[in-house]
């Protein structure tokens, strides 16, 4: 078995448009918890920044994107119509700005590229907590054009020929409560030659599992 060190993992944290830009408190407050990861700031460490489209042009119009249907979201009377009926036309128009799938308004784009802009400036700065261990590195990998979360992982791997033989992904929202002193020892295992036919991923749990089969059975 080879003993795997924790340069053979590198880190990919995803991040993209919320309401709460420019401030980068949000990802701050993720990086702090990586202290609570034994080794974790030894790493390279790359913030994966996905692109976003825009909903409404500066003039109040949508942008015209020849990828989607150019026409309209809606027109006055239906607008009128259905907030009086509370049908499922409104939720669809108030649902136009949809963080989930990377559409924003002109304000919360741009408001997403000032937030990109300062974190630059922090990474460059090595402002803590972006400040990594003389073994680790941080970096942006800025993408021009809204991927989705599987590719913008997929477009990382690609642009940045990333090598190591294990990866850790980490989103910008989801951080460590608890102490981790396992890393290492996680990596030896998915390396053994007893495991690694049938062990390809780990999750660490989250609050979101707890209670995980009550809440499957109540859908």
């Amino acid at each position: 078995m080879v003993v795997r060190t924790l340069d053979s993992l590198t880190v990919l944290v995803q991040t993209s448009p919320l309401p709460s830009h420019p401030s980068s408190a949000l990802i701050e407050a993720l990086f702090r918890s990586f202290s609570r990861v034994d080794g974790l700031n030894d790493c390279n460490i790359i913030i994966v920044c996905d692109g976003c489209e825009e909903a409404e042009s500066p003039c109040g119009g949508r942008r015209n994107d020849s990828s989607r249907s150019t026409e309209p979201f809606h027109d006055e009377k239906n607008v009128k119509y259905s907030r009086r009926r509370k049908t499922k036309t409104s939720k669809k128009i108030d649902n136009k700005h949809n963080y989930k799938h990377g559409i924003v308004s002109s304000e919360v784009a741009c408001n997403y590229r000032l937030y990109l802009n300062h974190l630059q400036e922090k990474i460059y700065e090595k402002v803590p907590p972006f400040n990594p261990s003389a073994k680790g590195s941080i970096r942006l990998l800025r993408l021009p054009h809204r991927h989705g979360s599987a590719k913008a992982i997929a477009t990382a791997f690609d642009q940045l020929n990333i090598s190591t033989p294990y990866v850790m992904i980490a989103q910008h929202d989801n951080f460590f409560i608890r102490d981790v002193q396992y890393l290492q020892q996680i990596l030896n295992f998915m390396d053994d030659d007893d495991s690694k036919s049938w062990l390809q991923c780990v999750h660490f749990p989250s609050t979101a599992t707890l209670k995980y089969v009550p809440k499957i059975k109540r859908r």
